[in-house]
């Protein structure tokens, strides 16, 4: 006798057996998501939760992750779950109301959403490249997706510390980001020569205890000096 299976809720789940209604009713709902089929989706995820609400729920969660990938739709469709869950319940064998306008929520809100499948797609691009190693172009692109990126090097390593990579290099180029948010980028345009200068101050290299940086406060194009004959060098007491 085959053991029961529970969930996390303590639950049964439900065997995913490949019943051609439902097997056609996952695939249906997840094309017409992926296509923004509105309509379609919100019918389909309601035929599918007719079916099993564990096999819905499941291929909705599915959906979010291999073919949105948008973490605030990720999120979106965790939290419905959670609600629909705790709203499920009407009649004895029956899907509440609540339960089923939080399910057709969730298929709505992924068929609106931008799509991008890259990790799905990257994942059955690897298993290509660990298959085939005859096939000279996908280990070449595996070897140059592969390739440890210079900066990596860094006083975070055994071999950047061996290239005297110290906090300067830090400082300067590994903790650099690309993309980043307009605020960080003013923050980042004084706070990278502000420690720089500490570096610099601590190696005795800096010939002047101060330092000017910019303050957003003050406006523009004003300035504020920071005072860094507080901090001592190496080699003072």
């Amino acid at each position: 006798m085959t053991e029961k299976q529970l969930n996390l809720h303590g639950e049964l789940i439900e065997p995913d057996e490949e019943n051609p209604d439902v097997s056609v009713l996952k695939s249906a709902l997840q094309k017409a998501i992926r296509r923004g089929m509105v309509e379609k989706a919100m019918s389909f995820s309601l035929l599918l939760l007719e079916k099993s609400w564990f096999i819905c729920w499941r291929r909705l969660r599915i959906i979010a992750t291999e073919d949105v990938e948008q973490p605030e739709v990720i999120n979106a469709v965790e939290n419905l779950y959670q609600l629909f869950l705790e709203f499920k319940n009407a009649k004895k064998g029956e899907i509440s109301w609540d339960g089923k306008r939080i399910t057709v929520l969730a298929a709505k809100i992924m068929a609106e959403a931008k799509k991008d499948r890259r990790a799905d797609e990257f994942l059955e691009l690897w298993d290509a490249m660990q298959k085939r190693k005859d096939v000279q172009a996908l280990q070449n692109l595996k070897e140059l997706w592969t390739a440890v990126p210079n900066e990596a090097y860094d006083v975070h390593t055994i071999q950047g510390r061996r290239m005297g990579r110290g906090n300067e290099y830090w400082y300067s180029v590994s903790s650099k980001c690309e993309n980043v948010t307009e605020a960080y980028a003013k923050w980042r345009s004084w706070w990278e020569g502000l420690m720089l200068a500490l570096c610099k101050k601590r190696s005795g290299n800096l010939n002047t205890n101060v330092l000017t940086v910019e303050d957003e406060k003050k406006g523009k194009d004003e300035k504020v000096n920071i005072n860094l004959s507080t901090v001592k060098g190496d080699d003072e007491k």
